[in-house]
C-alpha cells in the first residue's frame, strides 16, 4: 500500500525543509497548557496514576504523548518539541507516500508536507504547539486514508484495511472522545458511497464496513480500560469521560467574542489555503467526483462542528483540526492550477506568483527565523531564555516566582499553584493535590470542596494564587481563601499574585 522507494529528490528536499522549520520552533517556550500537560506526564513518570492522582478532563492521549516525549528526550521544552518534530516528520513522510496518486503533477505532490506540516509550524505560537487538535491530525489522516483505500478492495483485504482504520480511530478517541463525530462522518460517507455509487445493498455493506471498524476500535479502548481497571480507577474514569464534560459545557457561558476571535485567527492564517482548496473542491468533486476529496471535505465540515460544540472554549488551537485536510486540498488546488501556471512566460513568473500567494505565511516564518538568529540560535541557556521571552513575555516573571521557593533553605515538598503551571516547571516541583490549579473557571461545585479537602490533607508548604484566578475563587468558592488565610501567612505579594507559606 505504501512504498518508501517512491520518495524522490524533491521529496527529500521538502522533508529537509520541514526539519529546518521545526528546528526553529524547538526552543519555543511552554504556554500554560503545555506546562500543564508536561506536569501530568512528569507525575505519571513518578508513578502517579492519571485521574486518580492527577486529574484533568482531557482524555489520556495528550498526557501519553508528553510522557513518551519526556522519557525519550526530557521533560523540558526542547525534549517535548523534538518529539513533536519527529512525529510531524513521520506525518510528512506518510502524506508524501500515500498521496502520490492523488495528484497529477509530481512536483506539486512533493509540496503537500509544506502546505500541511509547514503551515502548522508557521502559524503556531507557543500556545498552539503540541495541542491535542494538532497531534490528532496524524492518526485522523491515516484513518481517513485507510477508509478511502478500502473502497478499492473487496473481501479479506477490505476487512483488514477497515479493521486497521478502526484501530487507528480508537487511538484518535484516546485523544478526545468528541472526535468520534469526525470518525463516524468519514465512515458513513463510505457507506453512502458504496450504496449510491457501487449499488451495494445497505444491510450487506453495513456489516462489511462497520463490523471490522468496531472490532478495530475496541482494541485501543479496551487497553485503556484495562489499564485503569488494574488501578481500580474505572469509576473516576467513567466520571471524567462521560459525566463531567457535559456538565462543564452546560455550566459554561456562550462567548461570541471567543468564537469570532478564533475564526479571525483561522482566516488570517489559513486564507491562502482556503482559496486554493476551493479550486480543488470545485474541480475534484464536481468534475471527477474523487472520493478522497469528498472525505477530506467531510473531515473539514465535521471538524467545524466539533469546534462549535465546544461552546465554552472557542480556542484558536481548536482550528488546528483543519490543517491537514485543508493543506491537502490546497495542494490539490495548486495541482489543478499547475497546467495554467505552466503556460506563463517563464518558470520564474510561476514561482513568483506562488510565493506572493503564500507571502503572509513566509513573513511569519522569516520573523521567527530572524529572532532565532539574533539570539545566536538559542544554543546556550541565556540566549534560549531570551528567545523564549520574545515569544512569551511572562516567562521571566514566572521564573521569578519559581525562584522564590527554590532558594537554599526553602521548605521542601509539593506545592499548589492556582495559576500558570509553568511555575511547577521552573521550580522543579509537582502538584500537592490531584485537582489542578489551572483553568479553575471550569471546576464543578463538588470539585471545589474536594480541592479544599486535599489541601487540608496534603498541607503543601507553599501556595500561589495569581490575580487572574482570584476573582474565580472569590466567586465560586470563597471558603478556599478563608482556609488559606487561616493556615498560611503571606510570603510575598506582587503584581503577579500572592505566595503563601505554611504556618
Amino acid at each position: 500500500m505504501i512504498n518508501i522507494t517512491k520518495l524522490n529528490k524533491i521529496d527529500f528536499l521538502v522533508l529537509i525543509g520541514i526539519v529546518i522549520i521545526g528546528l526553529i520552533h524547538l526552543p519555543f517556550p511552554f504556554d500554560g497548557d503545555q506546562a500543564f500537560f508536561r506536569l501530568g506526564a512528569f507525575e505519571m513518570q513518578q508513578g502517579e496514576v492519571l485521574y486518580r492522582d492527577f486529574w484533568d478532563v482531557k482524555q489520556p492521549g495528550i498526557f501519553c504523548f508528553y510522557f513518551l516525549a519526556g522519557i525519550f528526550f526530557g521533560f523540558n521544552e526542547i525534549g517535548i518539541h523534538l518529539f513533536e518534530l519527529i512525529y510531524m516528520v513521520f506525518l510528512s513522510i506518510v502524506l508524501l507516500l500515500s498521496l502520490k496518486s492523488y495528484f497529477r503533477h509530481r512536483i506539486i505532490a512533493s509540496l503537500v508536507p509544506l502546505l500541511t506540516v509547514g503551515v502548522y509550524y508557521t502559524v503556531s505560537q507557543p500556545w498552539h504547539l503540541t495541542q491535542v487538535e494538532a497531534l490528532v491530525s496524524f492518526p485522523l489522516f491515516i484513518c481517513t486514508w485507510l477508509t478511502y483505500l478500502s473502497c478499492k478492495y473487496e473481501g479479506k483485504q477490505r476487512f483488514f484495511i477497515l479493521l486497521l482504520s478502526g484501530f487507528i480511530g480508537g487511538i484518535v478517541l484516546i485523544f478526545k472522545l468528541i472526535f468520534l463525530l469526525i470518525l463516524l462522518s468519514i465512515w458513513l460517507t463510505i457507506l453512502i458511497y458504496s450504496v449510491l455509487i457501487k449499488r451495494q445493498k445497505i444491510p450487506q455493506v453495513f456489516v462489511e464496513i462497520f463490523v471490522p471498524l468496531f472490532l478495530g476500535i475496541i482494541f485501543p479502548l479496551l487497553f485503556v480500560i484495562s489499564y485503569f481497571a488494574w488501578f481500580n480507577s474505572l469509576p473516576i474514569l467513567y466520571q471524567t469521560f462521560f459525566l463531567d464534560p457535559p456538565r462543564i459545557v452546560a455550566n459554561s457561558q456562550f462567548d461570541p467574542s471567543g468564537l469570532f476571535a478564533g475564526i479571525k485567527w483561522f482566516l488570517n492564517n489559513f486564507y491562502p489555503l482556503l482559496l486554493a482548496a476551493t479550486v480543488a473542491v470545485d474541480v475534484s468533486l464536481r468534475k471527477s467526483k474523487n472520493i478522497l476529496t469528498l472525505l477530506l471535505v467531510v473531515w473539514c465540515i465535521f471538524a467545524w462542528g466539533v469546534i462549535v460544540l465546544q461552546r465554552g472554549a472557542f480556542w484558536e488551537y481548536h482550528y488546528l483540526l483543519l490543517f491537514v485536510p485543508l493543506g491537502i486540498l490546497a495542494t490539490k488546488g495548486l495541482d489543478v492550477l499547475w497546467e495554467s501556471l505552466k503556460k506563463l512566460s517563464s518558470p520564474f513568473t510561476t514561482i513568483l506568483l506562488i510565493f506572493l500567494f503564500f507571502l503572509p505565511l513566509s513573513n511569519t516564518l522569516i520573523k521567527k527565523s530572524v529572532v532565532l538568529v539574533n539570539n545566536n540560535f538559542a544554543l546556550t541557556e541565556d540566549t534560549r531564555f531570551k528567545y523564549q521571552t520574545f515569544f512569551r513575555e511572562k516567562y521571566p516573571s514566572l521564573r521569578s516566582e519559581a525562584d522564590l521557593i527554590s532558594q537554599p533553605g526553602s521548605l521542601p515538598g509539593k506545592i499548589y499553584v492556582a495559576g500558570d503551571p509553568s511555575i511547577y516547571y521552573f521550580s522543579d516541583r509537582t502538584q500537592a493535590t490531584s485537582l489542578r490549579g489551572w483553568a479553575l473557571e471550569y471546576f464543578l461545585p463538588e470539585q471545589w470542596k474536594k480541592l479544599l479537602e486535599e489541601l487540608d490533607s496534603s498541607k503543601p508548604p507553599y501556595i500561589f494564587i495569581d490575580y487572574i484566578q482570584q476573582p474565580t475563587i472569590n466567586k465560586n468558592f470563597p471558603r478556599m481563601l478563608e482556609f488559606i488565610q487561616g493556615r498560611y501567612r503571606i510570603l510575598r505579594q506582587n503584581d503577579n499574585g500572592i505566595w503563601y507559606i505554611l504556618l
